[in-house]
């Protein structure tokens, strides 16, 4: 009995929408984008896994959100690593081959000065310049994630000379980009805002 042959293509309608289509796109990318792409999806995955289960995640700080969101990406085949040293102790690195690098840095959402810090030492602490991306993860036990996120935005252009900023892509309300010139390098140092929305006060008891 002949075994069954999958095409590249077949593969991805087959594992489309799963959290194991990242580590598809992660070992098929060719290119820095593709795999930067990869990395996004597999966070975002990661992120909707703690959304599902904020009940259980009430009171959990910093570290151990990021611990999950890490060893989530690594159980999707991402060489992803939590408190990794590029710069400093970084919360989320990610690297790959053809000296890929993707860190994150995760800050639960206490007042805005709390999250331009976050975005400071992502920024100016452990960026390389070098590497073009890069993400700050807004751990939102407050209501209304999505009015957070707006302010932060106003926020960061407030506090930030020579940050501008742009809806997702996808047209997620819980993202945002800002884009800035690297101190180090010059070049364009691109961040993702995401919110993961963990407010929950149920009304049914």
């Amino acid at each position: 009995m002949s075994k069954p042959e999958f095409t590249v293509a077949d593969l991805r309608i087959l594992f489309d929408g799963k959290p194991i289509a990242a580590t598809l796109e992660y070992a098929l990318a060719q290119d820095h984008d593709a795999r930067l792409r990869a990395v996004q999806k597999g966070v975002d995955f990661a992120c909707n896994e703690l959304e599902q289960h904020k009940h259980k995640k009430q009171g959990l700080g910093e570290d151990a959100l990021t611990l999950e969101v890490c060893s989530m990406l690594k159980m999707l085949g991402f060489q992803a690593a939590h408190d990794d040293d590029v710069g400093g102790h970084c919360d989320i690195v990610i690297k790959g081959k053809e000296l890929f690098l993707w860190l994150a840095e995760a800050k639960k959402h206490s007042d805005y000065v709390w999250l331009d810090k976050g975005f400071q030492q992502l920024s100016t602490r452990y960026s390389t310049g070098v590497q073009d991306h890069g993400e700050v993860l807004v751990y939102c036990y407050n209501q209304n994630a999505k009015a957070m996120l707006k302010k932060w935005r106003e926020e960061l252009e407030a506090r930030n000379a020579g940050v501008t900023t742009k809806d997702a892509a996808c047209g997620n309300p819980l993202l945002f980009c800002s884009t800035h010139e690297h101190e180090t390098s010059g070049l364009d140092f691109h961040v993702r805002h995401k919110a993961v929305a963990l407010y929950w006060d149920p009304q049914d008891t």
